[in-house]
């Protein structure tokens, strides 16, 4: 039970990770948007984007925060927290729905939508938590874990694109 424990938690952390390498304001994108014909409309430079990028991070590693503790608390029993698991996702739901709308082109927009696409996988791992049993935990653990570790390679390639440092 420990050895899931532990491979869990590995799983928990390579997914937070992921999301901790991005970040935005969309809200504030949104009504620059709104209030600035397309046409006159200068794009955000690199830096702007790196920064938007940037401050996502906070609402992703609180909620990774609050994930690693409840994997701790559980003390191996991760079928139990399935409830945790759902709300986590959510949050890295949101931070991919926020850094799609951060001005970003180019290679980083690319990079980006890889991004997204890979924490989709890492939410489905979460999100099928509830369908596991003990039988078959530990394939739900190796994928959730390999998922997780390509979404922090690919977290690392945006960051690099819009200059930032890895993870």
């Amino acid at each position: 039970m420990k050895a899931t424990h532990i491979t869990v938690l590995a799983s928990a952390a390579l997914a937070v990770m992921a999301v901790g390498c991005g970040g935005s304001s969309a809200s504030s994108s949104s009504a620059a948007a709104k209030t600035t014909p397309a046409s006159t409309a200068s794009p955000a430079s690199t830096a702007q984007v790196g920064q938007a990028y940037l401050s996502a991070t906070a609402a992703v590693d609180s909620a990774y925060t609050t994930w690693k503790a409840d994997l701790v608390a559980a003390d191996g029993n991760v079928l139990g927290l399935t409830s945790q698991g759902s709300a986590y996702a959510g949050v890295l739901t949101t931070f991919d729905s926020t850094i799609q709308g951060i001005g970003a082109t180019g290679t980083a927009a690319t990079d980006i939508a890889t991004l997204v696409s890979d924490d989709n996988a890492v939410v489905s791992d979460l999100n099928s938590l509830g369908s596991q049993t003990s039988s078959t935990e530990a394939v739900w653990d190796a994928k959730t874990l390999s998922d997780g570790a390509a979404a922090i390679a690919q977290g690392d390639v945006v960051r690099a694109a819009l200059g930032l440092p890895p993870s």
